[in-house]
């Protein structure tokens, strides 16, 4: 699997982590990850590769994926997975507690500061708002 194949891949999976935290990936979060994920990787996704997506997800732990490959990928993937699963967040409006905690679980799983992964949503959040 090549680097972007792999970048693409787990972008697609910490934005569905964000999205099923509470359980259940409904068609609007659905949408909105297709929309992200082409926004970052330029590639279209079709809703059923979200589906297989939420199901690898169910049997493995994103924290897990990340922390293994954490390494391997450079700051700016690590940015990008944490945008996006940012922006997925932002969906609704709010972001709750828990779901702050674990976007910082992922910033930790990727060996990404406290201090960086603030500098990338401050820049992330002043980028939306333009």
């Amino acid at each position: 699997m090549s680097d972007e194949m792999k970048s693409c891949e787990v972008i697609l999976k910490a934005m569905v982590a964000m999205a099923s935290a509470d359980g259940h990936l409904d068609t609007r979060e659905v949408g909105l990850i297709q929309d992200i994920y082409k926004n970052c990787t330029g590639k279209t996704l079709a809703a059923d590769a979200v589906a297989r997506a939420a199901t690898q997800n169910e049997q493995e732990d994103i924290l897990d994926v990340l922390r293994t490959l954490a390494s391997s990928l450079d700051l700016t993937t690590k940015d990008e997975i944490l945008c996006a699963a940012y922006r997925v967040l932002l969906a609704d409006d709010r972001v709750a507690a828990e779901e702050r905690k674990e976007l910082h679980d992922m910033a930790r799983a990727l060996h990404v500061s406290e201090i960086h992964l603030s500098a990338v949503l401050e820049e992330l959040a002043a980028s939306l708002h333009e």
